[in-house]
């Protein structure tokens, strides 16, 4: 099921805002063996300014082709270009 994580971080010292969008899964019958697959994200690129979870339109969108991890989200940019090559 999709959900949606807000984000909110600093890129040279300045406020951004963003979301994840993730696919959350419980196995049924634990309360602790939940799964979540990262499968996009968005962020603006203007500081201070909000954003819509959910926003996919836009010259500022980066929409997965394919699940990720949150550590590639955690890694930001960088690590967009060696993901979406399979590395």
């Amino acid at each position: 099921m999709d959900r949606y994580l807000g984000l909110r971080f600093s890129i040279k010292g300045k406020i951004h805002y963003g979301w994840a969008r993730l696919n959350v899964k419980v196995a049924e019958g634990s309360d602790f063996d939940i799964t979540a697959t990262l499968t996009g994200y968005a962020y603006e690129t203007i500081p201070n300014k909000p954003i819509v979870a959910g926003k996919i339109k836009g010259t500022d969108v980066i929409e997965a082709v394919e699940p990720a991890s949150l550590g590639h989200l955690a890694q930001g940019s960088a690590e967009l270009a060696a993901w979406r090559s399979g590395k």
